[in-house]
């Protein structure tokens, strides 16, 4: 079966480079693998680039990792008009703000032009559904995780430092309080900058603080090798989110990796992700829930660690069956 995959085709570069696991793809590595012909393509925001696309291919599938109703708007309007056949599957990352007026019936009608959406979250599926913008039958939450095969073949060890990775909507703020107050060693890797939030002044910020380190990096995923070896040698992963930006699952690609390597994680409670998934991991709200546990971690020589529930692997067999692979 041909499936037409439209994203980031960088990402896939890297992942056949051995630099990132193939979770990043959301699915579209273990279609290749178990069969399929992917074509990779490059989302584009020019009008008629699906169109264009699906000419050239033919495909028997469409799949979308990220769907940007602005990028894909004439395919989607197609496809909900009854013009294209050809089914599209996709991923919603967030929920859309509209939920009512004009503009809420024109996502649900864009929206229908999926055949099956798959969440990350089931609270951001849910709330999805609840505004009337997509059908329960025609959306699920496979449980997006680690990729197997890819972490099995990574070393891992307890170098005694805390690791900080992450860059979407993080409260380094708090982090480096709780960490200045109990001394404990941190190194922090982040971009520059993310999504307009500016991060060049924490090496600046943290000079002082002699047990924190920061290492600033380009926004690109070909730094991931350089973040992987800091958190496989990490005594335990950190995740600190914003509480005014607790709106989607923000921090689960960081949930991910400690799942994958095997880590403890402290991270700042988010509704978003699911209670059960969070259960072996550290969840915190203040200042002194962070020091509290950053103290427990260094105090305890065998600490919890997760078992690899959510895989790539097990949510591409979910998302096999909402797609009709099989035929």
């Amino acid at each position: 079966m041909r499936i037409l995959y439209i994203g980031n085709t960088s990402t896939y570069a890297c992942y056949k480079k051995g630099l990132n696991p193939s979770h990043w793809l959301y699915g579209a590595v273990e279609m290749e693998k178990d069969g399929h012909e992917v074509v990779w393509e490059e989302e584009r925001s020019k009008w008629n680039n699906d169109w264009k696309l699906l000419r050239k291919y033919r495909p028997d599938r469409v799949f979308i990792p990220n769907l940007n109703l602005h990028a894909h708007i004439v395919l989607l309007l197609l496809k909900a008009v009854g013009l294209c056949r050809i089914p599209v599957y996709a991923y919603l990352h967030h929920e859309p703000k509209v939920k009512e007026g004009w503009k809420r019936w024109i996502y649900a009608m864009l929206l229908s032009g999926c055949d099956h959406l798959f969440f990350l979250s089931e609270r951001t599926r849910r709330h999805t559904v609840e505004a009337g913008l997509v059908t329960t039958d025609r959306s699920s939450v496979p449980g997006w995780g680690a990729d197997e095969s890819f972490f099995a073949g990574i070393a891992v060890r307890d170098g005694g430092c805390f690791v900080s990775t992450g860059k979407e909507n993080r409260d380094f703020d708090i982090l480096i309080d709780a960490f200045r107050r109990t001394g404990a060693p941190l190194k922090i890797i982040t971009s520059r900058g993310h999504a307009g939030t500016d991060y060049a002044d924490l090496p600046t910020q943290c000079a002082a603080v002699k047990n924190i380190e920061v290492v600033l990096t380009e926004n690109s995923g070909e730094v991931y090798p350089l973040m992987l070896k800091a958190m496989a040698e990490a005594k335990a992963l950190v995740c600190p989110l914003r509480k005014d930006k607790l709106n989607y699952c923000v921090g689960l690609s960081t949930i991910t990796d400690a799942e994958g390597l095997g880590k403890p994680l402290i991270i700042t409670r988010n509704p978003y992700h699911e209670p059960k998934r969070m259960k072996p991991f550290c969840q915190v709200d203040t200042v002194e829930d962070w020091c509290e546990a950053i103290r427990k971690l260094q105090e305890d020589s065998s600490p919890t660690t997760p078992r690899l529930a959510y895989s790539m692997q097990r949510a591409y067999a979910r998302m096999k069956e909402k797609m009709s692979l099989n035929e």
